[in-house]
Protein backbone atom coordinates (compact mmCIF):
# COMPACT_ATOMS: atom_id res chain seq x y z
CA UNK A 1 0.00 0.00 0.00
CA UNK A 2 1.02 3.61 -0.12
CA UNK A 3 3.04 5.26 2.63
CA UNK A 4 0.01 6.21 4.71
CA UNK A 5 -0.45 2.51 5.46
CA UNK A 6 3.05 2.24 6.86
CA UNK A 7 2.56 5.14 9.26
CA UNK A 8 -0.79 3.88 10.56
CA UNK A 9 -0.24 0.15 11.00
CA UNK A 10 1.36 0.40 14.44
CA UNK A 11 -1.48 2.57 15.72
CA UNK A 12 -4.11 0.21 14.31
CA UNK A 13 -2.58 -2.98 15.64
CA UNK A 14 -2.25 -1.54 19.13
CA UNK A 15 -5.60 0.21 19.29
CA UNK A 16 -7.69 -2.67 18.06
CA UNK A 17 -6.30 -5.16 20.50
CA UNK A 18 -8.07 -2.92 23.01
CA UNK A 19 -11.06 -1.47 21.22
CA UNK A 20 -12.66 -4.06 18.98
CA UNK A 21 -13.86 -6.37 21.74
CA UNK A 22 -17.33 -6.20 23.17
CA UNK A 23 -18.17 -3.89 26.05
CA UNK A 24 -18.79 -6.96 28.20
CA UNK A 25 -16.00 -9.40 29.04
CA UNK A 26 -18.01 -11.84 31.15
CA UNK A 27 -19.15 -15.13 29.70
CA UNK A 28 -20.95 -18.24 30.77
CA UNK A 29 -18.83 -21.35 31.27
CA UNK A 30 -21.26 -23.24 29.07
CA UNK A 31 -19.47 -22.40 25.82
CA UNK A 32 -17.44 -24.90 23.81
CA UNK A 33 -14.24 -23.41 22.39
CA UNK A 34 -12.18 -24.84 19.56
CA UNK A 35 -8.93 -22.96 18.94
CA UNK A 36 -6.60 -22.81 15.93
CA UNK A 37 -8.72 -24.98 13.67
CA UNK A 38 -7.02 -25.12 10.27
CA UNK A 39 -9.10 -24.27 7.21
CA UNK A 40 -6.34 -24.03 4.59
CA UNK A 41 -2.68 -24.56 3.79
CA UNK A 42 -1.36 -21.04 4.38
CA UNK A 43 0.21 -20.01 7.67
CA UNK A 44 -2.62 -17.71 8.67
CA UNK A 45 -5.42 -20.12 7.78
CA UNK A 46 -6.78 -20.86 11.26
CA UNK A 47 -9.89 -19.88 13.18
CA UNK A 48 -11.37 -20.15 16.66
CA UNK A 49 -14.93 -21.43 16.98
CA UNK A 50 -17.28 -20.87 19.93
CA UNK A 51 -20.42 -22.99 20.25
CA UNK A 52 -23.23 -22.75 22.78
CA UNK A 53 -23.22 -25.67 25.19
CA UNK A 54 -25.04 -27.91 25.83
CA UNK A 55 -26.58 -28.41 22.40
CA UNK A 56 -29.15 -30.81 21.07
CA UNK A 57 -28.22 -33.25 18.31
CA UNK A 58 -30.64 -31.49 15.96
CA UNK A 59 -29.44 -27.95 16.72
CA UNK A 60 -29.51 -25.45 13.88
CA UNK A 61 -27.55 -22.32 14.67
CA UNK A 62 -26.71 -18.97 13.13
CA UNK A 63 -23.05 -18.01 12.83
CA UNK A 64 -21.41 -14.64 13.52
CA UNK A 65 -17.96 -14.50 11.91
CA UNK A 66 -15.51 -11.80 12.99
CA UNK A 67 -12.68 -10.48 10.79
CA UNK A 68 -9.86 -8.72 12.68
CA UNK A 69 -8.25 -5.42 11.76
CA UNK A 70 -4.62 -4.42 11.39
CA UNK A 71 -4.17 -2.60 8.07
CA UNK A 72 -4.29 -5.91 6.13
CA UNK A 73 -0.73 -6.36 7.42
CA UNK A 74 -1.15 -7.40 11.06
CA UNK A 75 -3.64 -8.12 13.82
CA UNK A 76 -4.93 -11.41 15.15
CA UNK A 77 -8.18 -13.30 15.66
CA UNK A 78 -7.83 -13.14 19.46
CA UNK A 79 -8.95 -9.50 19.25
CA UNK A 80 -12.52 -10.75 18.92
CA UNK A 81 -12.55 -13.50 21.56
CA UNK A 82 -14.65 -11.42 23.92
CA UNK A 83 -17.20 -10.69 21.19
CA UNK A 84 -17.39 -14.37 20.32
CA UNK A 85 -18.00 -15.45 23.91
CA UNK A 86 -20.66 -12.80 24.50
CA UNK A 87 -22.72 -13.88 21.50
CA UNK A 88 -22.10 -17.60 21.99
CA UNK A 89 -23.55 -17.12 25.47
CA UNK A 90 -26.70 -15.84 23.76
CA UNK A 91 -27.07 -18.95 21.64
CA UNK A 92 -25.21 -18.19 18.43
CA UNK A 93 -22.23 -19.97 16.91
CA UNK A 94 -19.37 -17.49 16.68
CA UNK A 95 -15.93 -17.56 15.12
CA UNK A 96 -12.93 -15.33 14.61
CA UNK A 97 -10.45 -16.04 11.84
CA UNK A 98 -6.91 -15.26 10.79
CA UNK A 99 -6.03 -14.78 7.14
CA UNK A 100 -2.99 -14.23 4.94
CA UNK A 101 -1.48 -10.75 5.16
CA UNK A 102 -0.12 -8.34 2.56
CA UNK A 103 3.40 -8.75 3.91
CA UNK A 104 3.36 -12.35 2.65
CA UNK A 105 4.49 -13.12 -0.88
CA UNK A 106 1.76 -13.07 -3.50
CA UNK A 107 -1.04 -12.06 -1.14
CA UNK A 108 -3.64 -9.52 -2.24
CA UNK A 109 -7.07 -8.53 -0.98
CA UNK A 110 -8.51 -11.13 -3.33
CA UNK A 111 -6.51 -13.78 -1.46
CA UNK A 112 -8.12 -12.71 1.81
CA UNK A 113 -11.62 -12.79 0.33
CA UNK A 114 -11.03 -16.30 -1.02
CA UNK A 115 -9.90 -17.34 2.44
CA UNK A 116 -13.03 -15.94 4.09
CA UNK A 117 -15.12 -18.19 1.85
CA UNK A 118 -12.92 -21.20 2.61
CA UNK A 119 -13.14 -20.50 6.30
CA UNK A 120 -16.95 -20.35 6.26
CA UNK A 121 -17.13 -23.64 4.37
CA UNK A 122 -14.82 -25.28 6.91
CA UNK A 123 -16.72 -23.89 9.91
CA UNK A 124 -19.96 -25.35 8.57
CA UNK A 125 -18.31 -28.72 7.99
CA UNK A 126 -16.61 -28.72 11.40
CA UNK A 127 -19.86 -27.86 13.17
CA UNK A 128 -21.73 -30.55 11.23
CA UNK A 129 -19.29 -33.12 12.63
CA UNK A 130 -20.56 -32.03 16.05
CA UNK A 131 -24.18 -32.49 14.89
CA UNK A 132 -24.75 -28.75 14.58
CA UNK A 133 -26.12 -27.33 11.36
CA UNK A 134 -25.17 -23.75 10.57
CA UNK A 135 -27.70 -22.49 8.05
CA UNK A 136 -27.33 -18.68 8.19
CA UNK A 137 -24.79 -16.09 9.28
CA UNK A 138 -23.75 -12.51 9.85
CA UNK A 139 -20.31 -11.13 9.14
CA UNK A 140 -18.57 -8.57 11.34
CA UNK A 141 -15.25 -6.78 11.26
CA UNK A 142 -13.22 -3.85 12.49
CA UNK A 143 -11.12 -1.46 10.39
CA UNK A 144 -9.37 -3.56 7.71
CA UNK A 145 -11.52 -6.46 8.89
CA UNK A 146 -14.60 -4.32 8.38
CA UNK A 147 -13.46 -3.59 4.85
CA UNK A 148 -12.99 -7.30 4.13
CA UNK A 149 -16.34 -8.15 5.70
CA UNK A 150 -18.09 -5.62 3.45
CA UNK A 151 -16.18 -6.78 0.39
CA UNK A 152 -17.28 -10.37 1.05
CA UNK A 153 -20.86 -9.23 1.69
CA UNK A 154 -21.16 -7.08 -1.44
CA UNK A 155 -18.86 -8.66 -4.02
CA UNK A 156 -18.73 -12.41 -3.38
CA UNK A 157 -21.14 -15.31 -3.68
CA UNK A 158 -22.19 -16.34 -0.18
CA UNK A 159 -21.62 -19.84 1.13
CA UNK A 160 -24.75 -19.71 3.30
CA UNK A 161 -27.40 -16.96 3.56
CA UNK A 162 -25.81 -13.76 4.87
CA UNK A 163 -28.45 -12.00 6.94
CA UNK A 164 -26.61 -8.84 7.97
CA UNK A 165 -23.22 -7.21 8.51
CA UNK A 166 -21.83 -5.42 11.57
CA UNK A 167 -18.95 -3.10 10.71
CA UNK A 168 -16.74 -0.88 12.86
CA UNK A 169 -14.67 1.82 11.11
CA UNK A 170 -14.30 -0.15 7.90
CA UNK A 171 -12.89 1.71 4.87
CA UNK A 172 -15.58 1.84 2.20
CA UNK A 173 -13.75 3.60 -0.64
CA UNK A 174 -10.05 3.26 -1.43
CA UNK A 175 -10.12 6.50 -3.39
CA UNK A 176 -10.79 8.22 -0.06
CA UNK A 177 -8.39 6.10 1.97
CA UNK A 178 -5.58 6.41 -0.58
CA UNK A 179 -6.05 9.74 -2.39
CA UNK A 180 -3.81 10.55 -5.31
CA UNK A 181 -0.36 11.62 -4.18
CA UNK A 182 1.94 13.06 -6.87
CA UNK A 183 4.91 12.38 -4.61
CA UNK A 184 4.14 8.70 -4.20
CA UNK A 185 6.95 6.44 -5.38
CA UNK A 186 6.50 4.04 -8.25
CA UNK A 187 7.03 1.15 -5.82
CA UNK A 188 4.23 2.37 -3.53
CA UNK A 189 1.83 2.69 -6.45
CA UNK A 190 2.88 -0.71 -7.80
CA UNK A 191 2.16 -2.30 -4.42
CA UNK A 192 -1.19 -0.55 -4.12
CA UNK A 193 -2.27 -1.80 -7.56
CA UNK A 194 -1.20 -5.37 -6.78
CA UNK A 195 -2.91 -5.32 -3.38
CA UNK A 196 -6.15 -4.23 -5.03
CA UNK A 197 -6.06 -6.53 -8.04
CA UNK A 198 -3.57 -9.34 -7.43
CA UNK A 199 -1.96 -8.40 -10.75
CA UNK A 200 1.35 -6.80 -11.69
CA UNK A 201 0.67 -3.80 -13.90
CA UNK A 202 3.04 -1.20 -15.36
CA UNK A 203 1.89 1.78 -13.28
CA UNK A 204 4.00 4.28 -15.21
CA UNK A 205 1.35 4.42 -17.91
CA UNK A 206 -1.66 4.73 -15.60
CA UNK A 207 -3.60 7.97 -15.54
CA UNK A 208 -5.16 9.27 -12.33
CA UNK A 209 -8.56 8.11 -13.61
CA UNK A 210 -7.25 4.62 -14.34
CA UNK A 211 -5.69 4.41 -10.90
CA UNK A 212 -8.98 5.46 -9.32
CA UNK A 213 -10.74 2.71 -11.26
CA UNK A 214 -8.31 0.19 -9.83
CA UNK A 215 -8.93 1.49 -6.32
CA UNK A 216 -12.64 1.05 -6.91
CA UNK A 217 -12.15 -2.67 -7.50
CA UNK A 218 -11.14 -2.96 -3.83
CA UNK A 219 -13.82 -0.56 -2.55
CA UNK A 220 -16.95 -2.05 -0.91
CA UNK A 221 -19.13 0.90 -1.90
CA UNK A 222 -18.51 0.06 -5.57
CA UNK A 223 -20.37 -3.26 -5.24
CA UNK A 224 -23.49 -2.09 -3.40
CA UNK A 225 -26.65 -2.56 -5.42
CA UNK A 226 -30.24 -3.76 -5.00
CA UNK A 227 -29.18 -7.39 -4.68
CA UNK A 228 -26.13 -6.93 -2.44
CA UNK A 229 -27.24 -4.25 0.04
CA UNK A 230 -27.89 -6.53 3.02
CA UNK A 231 -29.05 -5.05 6.35
CA UNK A 232 -26.08 -3.32 7.95
CA UNK A 233 -24.84 -1.94 11.26
CA UNK A 234 -22.09 0.66 10.89
CA UNK A 235 -20.08 2.31 13.67
CA UNK A 236 -17.68 5.16 12.88
CA UNK A 237 -15.79 7.81 14.82
CA UNK A 238 -16.54 11.41 13.91
CA UNK A 239 -12.97 12.36 14.87
CA UNK A 240 -11.35 9.47 13.01
CA UNK A 241 -8.31 10.82 11.15
CA UNK A 242 -7.66 7.58 9.24
CA UNK A 243 -11.04 6.24 8.14
CA UNK A 244 -12.55 9.71 7.91
CA UNK A 245 -16.32 10.36 8.06
CA UNK A 246 -16.49 10.44 4.25
CA UNK A 247 -16.37 6.63 4.38
CA UNK A 248 -19.61 6.23 6.30
CA UNK A 249 -21.18 9.06 4.32
CA UNK A 250 -20.45 7.16 1.09
CA UNK A 251 -22.10 4.02 2.49
CA UNK A 252 -25.08 5.98 3.76
CA UNK A 253 -25.59 7.75 0.44
CA UNK A 254 -25.53 4.49 -1.49
CA UNK A 255 -27.92 2.70 0.87
CA UNK A 256 -30.25 5.71 0.95
CA UNK A 257 -30.38 5.75 -2.83
CA UNK A 258 -31.52 2.12 -2.78
CA UNK A 259 -33.86 2.40 0.19
CA UNK A 260 -31.82 -0.32 1.92
CA UNK A 261 -31.84 -1.04 5.66
CA UNK A 262 -28.99 0.12 7.89
CA UNK A 263 -28.25 1.43 11.36
CA UNK A 264 -25.51 4.07 11.49
CA UNK A 265 -23.96 4.80 14.88
CA UNK A 266 -21.57 7.76 14.83
CA UNK A 267 -19.30 8.15 17.86
CA UNK A 268 -19.08 11.97 18.10
CA UNK A 269 -16.04 12.14 20.40
CA UNK A 270 -14.08 9.12 19.17
CA UNK A 271 -11.26 8.58 16.74
CA UNK A 272 -10.45 5.35 14.88
CA UNK A 273 -10.26 3.30 18.08
CA UNK A 274 -13.80 4.22 19.21
CA UNK A 275 -12.49 4.60 22.74
CA UNK A 276 -15.02 7.20 23.86
CA UNK A 277 -18.82 7.62 23.75
CA UNK A 278 -19.97 4.84 26.07
CA UNK A 279 -23.59 5.48 25.10
CA UNK A 280 -22.72 4.73 21.47
CA UNK A 281 -21.00 1.49 22.49
CA UNK A 282 -24.12 0.43 24.34
CA UNK A 283 -26.29 1.39 21.38
CA UNK A 284 -24.10 -0.69 19.07
CA UNK A 285 -24.51 -3.76 21.31
CA UNK A 286 -28.25 -3.19 21.59
CA UNK A 287 -28.58 -2.81 17.82
CA UNK A 288 -26.58 -6.00 17.29
CA UNK A 289 -28.96 -7.83 19.63
CA UNK A 290 -31.95 -6.46 17.74
CA UNK A 291 -30.53 -7.49 14.36
CA UNK A 292 -29.73 -11.01 15.60
CA UNK A 293 -33.25 -11.56 16.84
CA UNK A 294 -34.86 -9.99 13.78
CA UNK A 295 -32.77 -11.51 11.01
CA UNK A 296 -31.80 -14.84 12.61
CA UNK A 297 -35.25 -15.35 14.06
CA UNK A 298 -34.12 -16.11 17.63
Amino acid sequence: MQRILYFTIVFLCISFCISCTSSSNSHDAEVQEFHNVSYGKNKGNVYDLFLPNPTESTDTLALILYIHGGSWMGGDKVEHHSDCRVWADKGYATATMNYSLLLEDGVSINTMLDEIKKCIVHICQFAAEKDIIINQMAIAGTSAGGHLAMMYAYSRQHVIPLKFEAIKVGPSDFRILFPYDPNSSEEDTQNLVFNCTGKRIDVRKLSIEQLDSIKLTASPVHYINDSTAIPAIWAYGEKDWLVIPDHYKALKARYDSLGATYSLIVFPNSDHALWHDRDCKERYESTMDTYCKKYFGY
